[in-house]
């Protein structure tokens, strides 16, 4: 009888289908690479930047290895997709924090496994943030930065990393296996000012697409928006049904994927009111407005429709991409 019983329990096992390969072993096609220096060669001076404490600081990691806090070395880290898997597509991922944290794992090393289980190689950037002295807590932090720096001061030498890790990125495409014109960024919160400012630069040196997570480009002003078309010639009728295609402008931005709750207090004005500039100006981002998520989804898997953003961005990114 036992024998009988063996034997049937090897026959049904036959006839089942493969289990999944468990998270360990999925993510050993991950090739995760040491962090390397963003400026190998030293930092830029900062000496004029608001920003910095007045007494030396030591970068420190806290809330369970979460948070990154007094970033002056900004590194940038590779996640690789498996070689059999990779699509030539790279993202530069800002994770947010106020400038004055990185929700680097929230928003860095989590998104960037995300996609590099999809053929994307991914670099997390953890750039420099505002200094904060030895004893001061995250809440007396962000009243003494609301209180002194104006939005967006904040995060100017972070922006600054950003455009130099695309260099990197670029440079290095042919050893990552990377086409160095699909080369995009994306940013989360303060993350999303990070990953933008790029797009203003020199027009050879943009990202080919970014992304925008419940994050913009914080200050007011904003940056001048320069404009997506030409002017019609004199006489084009005013009718847009009338109209002739546009011709798009040599310096106009590159293509841009916004999404964002609709219950986020922290963000949800300024993120619509920068859309409709972007709107004014002739350009036509992929928008997606969550009925809930409020602030700082991420990757995270809460049953709502807001869960569903990497899977959009990524097929929005791999159409600009097939277009250009």
């Amino acid at each position: 009888m036992k024998q009988l019983i063996a034997l049937m329990a090897l026959l049904f096992a036959a006839t089942q289908p493969a289990l999944a390969s468990p998270p360990s072993t999925i993510a050993t096609y991950i090739q995760e690479l040491e962090p390397m220096p963003v400026w190998p060669k030293g930092v830029p001076s900062m000496t004029d930047w608001p920003g910095l404490a007045n007494v030396p600081v030591e970068e420190e990691l806290r809330a369970d290895d979460e948070q990154a806090w007094n970033v002056t070395v900004p590194t940038l880290q590779p996640f690789l997709p498996d070689p059999n898997k990779a699509n030539g597509m790279a993202v530069v991922i800002a994770p947010g924090g106020g400038f004055r944290l990185l929700a680097i794992h929230h928003e860095g090393s989590r998104v960037a496994r995300w996609f590099a289980k999809r053929g994307v190689a991914a670099f997390v950037l953890k750039y420099r943030l505002i200094q904060s002295p030895p004893g001061e807590s995250n809440e007396e932090m962000r009243a003494r930065v609301q209180a002194t720096l104006a939005p967006g001061i904040g995060g100017v030498p972070g922006s600054e990393d950003a455009a130099e890790a695309l260099r990197i990125v670029r440079a290095n495409a042919a050893r990552w296996g990377i086409d160095p014109q699909k080369v995009g960024t994306i940013g989360f919160s303060a993350g999303g000012h990070i990953a933008a400012m790029p797009m203003f630069g020199p027009l050879a040196e943009r990202p080919n697409f970014t992304g925008m997570i419940y994050g913009m480009p914080f200050g007011e002003p904003g940056p001048d928006i320069p404009p997506a078309n030409l002017p019609y010639p004199e006489g084009t009728p005013s009718e847009p049904w009338l109209q002739p295609p546009v011709t798009p402008a040599p310096d106009r931005l590159p293509p841009m994927f916004m999404a964002m709750a609709q219950d986020d207090l922290a963000v949800g004005i300024g993120f619509r009111a920068f859309y409709d500039k972007l709107f004014a100006a002739g350009y036509r981002p992929e928008m997606h407005l969550y009925a809930r998520g409020k602030h700082a989804f991420g990757v995270v898997q809460n049953d709502i429709t807001a869960d569903r953003w990497p899977e959009q961005f990524l097929a929005w990114a791999e159409m600009i991409v097939a277009e250009d």
